[in-house]
Parts: structure tokens; sequence; C-alpha cells
């Protein structure tokens, strides 16, 4: 009986290790970390680059960031002098934020930073997927129609999300302020 105990407890070992040997190069191979040749394809097919360039470059959605930004701020008691000068400084800015030499280090950036995000999050059959869908007609039609539809969310969310962080502001400023002045009177 126990040898049949031994011969029966070797074959369960022995099979158990037979299905591990079997399934852990399966759940490394699906595990892989995505080449980098891999993430250049994926870039290029959903047009990464191409997307930031045309986004960075509309200094339309830029002046009206900045505008809804400079808005929301408590000094909004401008003559029409004023605000034609203001609306010219925008224009300035937004236009130096949008220079060409700016956007293509920002590039260089944002190439190396999507990499580095994709292999922390992505294995190697997850960026195969991704690369097959988004080279499908669907796929490329979602990724030509992502920046509009993103233009238009961020054109809604922007004044909701600077009007509640300039009220929060001013809320907790003061009482930072306050605090700051006490750590720098404390001896």
């Amino acid at each position: 009986m126990t040898s049949l105990l031994k011969s029966s407890a070797f074959a369960i070992t022995l099979s158990v290790s037979a299905m591990t040997a079997m399934v852990v190069p399966t759940l490394s191979a699906q595990a892989a970390v995505p080449t980098d040749a891999s993430l250049m394809k994926l870039i290029k097919v959903t047009k990464i680059v191409e997307t930031m360039n045309d986004m960075s470059s509309d200094n339309e959605m830029t002046e009206e960031m900045m505008k809804t930004m400079l808005a929301s701020m408590p000094n909004n008691e401008l003559n029409a002098a004023q605000r034609k000068r203001f609306d010219e400084i925008i224009l300035k800015y937004s236009k130096e934020m949008t220079k060409r030499d700016n956007v293509e280090g920002i590039n260089k950036q944002i190439v190396n930073m999507y990499m580095q995000s994709a292999k922390k999050h992505f294995d190697q059959k997850e960026v195969d997927a991704q690369i097959e869908f988004y080279s499908t007609e669907v796929g490329q039609s979602i990724i030509d129609k992502q920046p509009a539809m993103m233009k238009d969310y961020m054109a809604q969310i922007m004044p909701i999300i600077m009007e509640s962080t300039m009220k929060k502001m001013q809320e907790v400023i003061p009482k930072m302020a306050a605090d700051l002045k006490a750590l720098t009177s404390e001896k």
C-alpha cells in the first residue's frame, strides 16, 4: 500500500511538473514585455506623434485654453482697450507655445514616455492586438476622429475644471499662506 501511495504521489508530482513546464512558457510569452519595434509600430499606426503635433499647433485650442484659464481668474475687470491688449497677449504667447522647434523636442519625449509607460502596462500580446485593431479601417477611423472628439470634450470640461480649481484655490491659498506665515514666524 505504501508503495502504491509513493507511486501515486510520484505520478502526481510528475504530472504537475509536466503541466507547469507546459504552462510557464505560455504565461511568460503572454507576459512578455513589448519590444521597442512593436511599440514604434503602435505609435505609428495610432498616429500619436501626428495627433500631438496637430493638437500643439492648434493655436485656436491653445488660445481658448489660456483664455479659459485667465478668464476664471478674479482680475476680470478690464476695459475695452485692456481687453483688446489682453487678447493680443494671449495670441502672442499661444503662438510662442506652438513653435515648431518646441514641438519637435517634445515629440522625442512623447515617444520615449509612451514607450516606457506602455512597457509597464501592456504585454506584447496586448500591443500586437492594438496594432491589429488600429490597422483596420474602423481602427483608423477612430484614430482620425479622436482628436476632434477630444477637442470638443476639452472645450466642454475646461471651463468646469478651471472654475472649480480657481474657487478651491481662492479658498485654500489664504489658509496655506497663514500656515506658511506661522511656520516662518516660529523660532
